[in-house]
């Protein structure tokens, strides 16, 4: 039976060293590639940055529950841009993720 539990702590090492190299580990958790809203648009400077940093949590969400939060993300940049007569379009781009201490979901717990 000791064996078997020494087997199984390598096994889910490797496991989970295998995810690692796949998706970088980062002090604030696992990150994906980065992610880039589309171009929104707003009256103001403020709305349009705010609808950009709402459609990437969307778009980064498609990775996974707990990717979705803007707080989180490394690599932020908000990109605007005003047109004539008032319109502001941004574009937020950003890597996705994981707050300390959450596993990607598709990790089996008995794995860990």
């Amino acid at each position: 039976m000791r064996q078997f539990k020494t087997y199984a702590a390598f096994a889910a090492f490797g496991v989970i060293g295998a995810l690692a190299m796949s998706m970088p580990a980062t002090a604030a958790g696992f990150c994906g590639e980065k992610v880039d809203s589309g171009e929104t648009t707003g009256k103001t400077e403020e709305d349009a940055k705010k609808a950009a940093t709402v459609w990437w949590s969307s778009r980064a969400g498609a990775l996974g529950r707990g990717y979705e939060f803007w707080e989180q993300a490394k690599d932020k940049t908000i990109k605007c841009h005003k047109e004539p007569p008032d319109k502001f379009k941004c574009v937020a781009s950003a890597k996705p993720c994981l707050p300390d201490g959450q596993t990607p979901e598709n990790i089996r717990k008995q794995d860990l």
